[in-house]
Parts: structure tokens; C-alpha cells; sequence
């Protein structure tokens, strides 16, 4: 809503302020600037950078399994417009602003789900990273048959019966009471083979193919050529144009880790008990947060960074999956993905340099950008260094040296403090750098609306 709100103002007032346009040169104009290139509106440059956004930071997302209970006998007013608004506002807004504001933390998010449903699909025969990755987003969920309905629980492999049952005989599916999300080793291998569709079912579930995903990515990519080609003939990109490229170069790596995760699943698979068997979450027990509210939330906000947020939560006692719960997976993994995705997010930061030396309407909005870019490459080369202190203390096996844990470990505590006190400077950064974005289109130098030429790129015979 604020990326729309500032568009439209821009569009309102941006082709009546005076600027460094010449009055001569209409936006709309369609003649040649340099007597070889024709122009672009701002309109054009608005809705391009729009459109590339919004694929990458709604479209792009694969959200977990946001299980809701069905409810009957509804009126119109809550079945077709309070339900759908709730939906809306406390679960895929939420998902949205983050996708918007840190994009590196839902590329932890795929990262960490990639690598852990690589490892699941390969504990099922059969079984694929599609699989993998419908388990980890809460794709199985465990509902109790009513008292009165007729079953036959599930026989393991070894002929020993399983907690698990099938019903035999009619039931009304309203009386089915739903329990909660169920993780890997809650359910028995032999289960799984039984219950878990095949590959192509599953795809079917979700909202989006493989020919949607290559069509976003190829326009993803065409606004990414744009760019390039226009970087070559030197012609200057918006602050805007920078913003979406950075979205752009990230989200292509959150489409590939994402591939094979199905998109927008909003049922998951019923997998029954009977009414008198008991449920205890499988694994470890979680951990639990400190008791002090400066310690709690300054450890919250270091496990939710480096991604180790997951050992914290009980499924057993979850309505629906978390929404961003990837599973209790090693330190290693984690590691392993907080290393490449900081790196990644420093990149991130780093792409917003591309418009170091453009031109801004004030210096106050030059500094500020300039502030802000180096925040945004800084923040996560500490997160970086947080996840390879935790890599080298976790394997022992690998023969580090003391003297390099040591100066790991005492990196890490000081990246650690530096995360706690500079935490706020890094959303205030991409905040600031996605207004700016929008407040330079008020006055652009001319070049800015010179299209490319692409005649230059194909060889004269």
C-alpha cells in the first residue's frame, strides 16, 4: 500500500515540478532524444519496476500449509468477505511486508527448507524433494476419528500395529477433530509410503505449474537484460530501476530453491488417530526462551536471524505450521545456509550501489541512500560471520584449529552485539531506500527516459 501511495503521487505530481528535464522533452514524447533512441514515459518506468516487485515478493513466495479449521453453517458475510480479509491481513500481508522489507531472510527461509527436504527424500523409497518439501510445510496434519467411528489402525512392515488408523465405515468428516501439524518423525516411515501422493498429485495442489514459473521468470529476467543493456549504452538507471534489480538478482535464487515446493497449498493431508490414542511430539524437546524480557528478546532476535528459531517450537501444541518453519534441522545446515544467503544479502545491499554517483534532487536523500547502502551490506556480512563461527564450533570432526575457533567465536560475540544495537538500522535502510526510490522520480536527468537501443546488439551484415 506505501509502494502504491507513492507511485501514484509521483505520477500525480511528477510531470508538472520543474527539474532537470528540459522543457522541451514532454515524458510523453515519443521523438528521439538523441535523434537514435526513442523515450520512455515515467508511467512506463513506474509500472515495469511495480510489476517486477510484485513478482518478486508475492508471487515468488511459497508459503507453508496455513491450516484453518472448516467451518460450518457461516453466513455470507463471514464465508465470503470477513474470513478472506482476515486470511488476508494476519497471514499473507504479514508474509508480503517481509518479503518486502527483508528479502534475505525468505531466501534463508527456501535455503533451510531446500537443504532439510533433500534430506527427508532421501529416509522415504519413493520419496522426492517435492515430497520432502510438503512435509516440511505442514502437508500432513493429524485429525482424531469421532469416538463412534469404526477403524482399523495401520500395520508397520514388521506386522506390529501402528498408533495410526484408517477409518472402516461411515462418519460424518464435520466431527473429525483436528489436532495439529505433523513432522517427519512424528509418522513412521512405512506410513508415509502408504499416505503420500505421488510426485504429480502433489504439484497438483498447488496454485502455480511449472509453465507459471517459467513465464515470471523469464519477464524477471527480461527487466534484469533491460538493465544490463542499458548499464552498456550508458544510459543511467532510476533509483527505482536499482531497487527492482536488487529484487530481481535475489528472487531468482529464491525461485530455484523453491522449484519444486508447491505453491499456495491450503489443505493438507488428514492422517487419522483414534480418539482414545495419544500424540507425543517425536525428537527432542524444545527449548524454551530466558525468562528476562532484555535476554529473551535479545536471544529471539539472534536465533530468528541465524534461522535456529524452529527448536523453540512445540508442534504438538501448534494450530497450523509456523510460517517459517523449516524444520529442526543440524546446526550445520543451518550454517551452511545462513553462510550463502548472508553473502547473498550483502549482494543484495551491494546492487543498491549501482546508483552511488546518479544524480539525486537533494544531498540529504544522496546521503541517506549512501547510508543506507552501506547498512545493508554490512548487517548481513555480520550474519555471515555468526553462521561460520557456528559451522566451525559444531564440527569437530573436521580438525579446526583452537586458535581459529577462538577468533571465530570472539567475531561472532561481537557481531552478535553489533546485530542487537543495529538490528533497527538495516529495516530503517530498506525503508529509506525504497522512498527514495520513489521521491527521485520528481526530477530525473534526461538520459533517464532514453530507451535502449537494441539495434546496436545485433551485428550489421
Amino acid at each position: 500500500m506505501l509502494i502504491l501511495l507513492l507511485a501514484y503521487s509521483i505520477l500525480q505530481t511528477g510531470q508538472s515540478e520543474a527539474g532537470p528535464i528540459p522543457a522541451s522533452i514532454e515524458l510523453r514524447d515519443v521523438a528521439s532524444y538523441d535523434g537514435q533512441n526513442s523515450q520512455r514515459s515515467l508511467a512506463n518506468v513506474v509500472w515495469s519496476c511495480l510489476s517486477t516487485i510484485l513478482l518478486c515478493t508475492w508471487v515468488a513466495v511459497h508459503p507453508n500449509v496455513h491450516f484453518r479449521a472448516e467451518k460450518h453453517n457461516q453466513g455470507w458475510f463471514k464465508k465470503w468477505l470477513w474470513d478472506p480479509l482476515h486470511e488476508a491481513f494476519t497471514y499473507k500481508l504479514p508474509l508480503f511486508l517481509w518479503a518486502l522489507l527483508v528479502p534475505e531472510y525468505i531466501l534463508a527461509w527456501a535455503v533451510r527448507q531446500y537443504l532439510q527436504a533433500g534430506v527427508i527424500s532421501k529416509q522415504v523409497p519413493g520419496w522426492t524433494r517435492t515430497h520432502g518439501h510438503f512435509m516440511i510445510m505442514g502437508g500432513f496434519h493429524l485429525f482424531r476419528l469421532p469416538a463412534d467411528a469404526p477403524s482399523v489402525p495401520i500395520p508397520l512392515k514388521s506386522s506390529k500395529l501402528s498408533a495410526f488408523s484408517v477409518s472402516t465405515g461411515h462418519h460424518s468428516r464435520r466431527d473429525e477433530v483436528p489436532v495439529c501439524p505433523l513432522q517427519f518423525t512424528d509418522v513412521p516411515v512405512d506410513i508415509l509410503e502408504i499416505l503420500a501422493p505421488t510426485e504429480t498429485e502433489l504439484k497438483d495442489r498447488g496454485k502455480s505449474d511449472a509453465l507459471t514459473k517459467i513465464i515470471v521468470l523469464f519477464q524477471t529476467l527480461w527487466f534484469v537484460i533491460q538493465c544490463i543493456a542499458r548499464g552498456t549504452q550508458h544510459l543511467p538507471l532510476t533509483e527505482l530501476e536499482v531497487v527492482t534489480l536488487a529484487y530481481a538478482a535475489l528472487n531468482l535464487f529464491i525461485y530455484v530453491f523453491w522449484w519444486d515446493k508447491p505453491q499456495n497449498v491450503e489443505c493438507p493431508i488428514r492422517v487419522y488417530k483414534t480418539s482414545t490414542a495419544s500424540h507425543k511430539e517425536s525428537g527432542e524437546k524444545a527449548k524454551e526462551w530466558g525468562e528476562g524480557w532484555a535476554s529473551r528478546w535479545s536471544w529471539m532476535l539472534i536465533e530468528y536471524t541465524t534461522g535456529a528459531q524452529d527448536s523453540y517450537v512445540t508442534i504438538s501444541e501448534q494450530r497450523s505450521i509456523p510460517m517459517f518453519w523449516s524444520g529442526r534441522s543440524g546446526n550445520d545446515l543451518q550454517g551452511i545456509a545462513g553462510v550463502g544467503t548472508s553473502l547473498l544479502g550483502s549482494a543484495f545491499g551491494a546492487i543498491h550501489c549501482i546508483a552511488w554517483s546518479s544524480e539525486y534532487p537533494s544531498r540529504s536523500e544522496l546521503l541517506l541512500w549512501r547510508v543506507s547502502c552501506i547498512a545493508m551490506i554490512v548487517v548481513p556480512f555480520m550474519v555471515l560471520i555468526v553462521c561460520a563461527a557456528t559451522i566451525t564450533g559444531e564440527n569437530e570432526e573436521k580438525g579446526w584449529s583452537g586458535w581459529i575457533k577462538f577468533t571465530m567465536g570472539i567475531m561472532a560475540i561481537i557481531c552478535i552485539f553489533l546485530l542487537i544495537l543495529s538490528a533497527w538500522l538495516y529495516i530503517a535502510s530498506r525503508i529509506a531506500t525504497l522512498v527514495i526510490a520513489f521521491t527521485t522520480l520528481r526530477s530525473l536527468p534526461p538520459a533517464a527516459f532514453t530507451t535502449v537501443n537494441w539495434t546496436t546488439f545485433i551485428p550489421h551484415i
